[in-house]
């Protein structure tokens, strides 16, 4: 795969709000506080709300 094909495929996948999703769960996995992980998943998960607000779907240029 040639790198520009992988930026692009990172970058696309990148402005999905799933994405942002995943990274909260992968955040949460580490050995952060409780607290600390709750907050970095909270402000992910907002993150990620809005940006599915305002983030058209595939195909859905509306």
């Amino acid at each position: 795969m040639p790198i520009s094909l992988l930026v692009k495929t990172v970058l696309g996948r990148v402005k999905e709000p799933s994405s942002w999703s995943g990274v909260a769960v992968l955040l949460a996995m580490f050995g952060l506080s409780h607290e600390q992980t709750g907050a970095i998943t909270e402000l992910l998960a907002a993150g990620a709300a809005l940006a599915s607000v305002f983030i058209a779907e595939k195909g859905d240029r509306s």
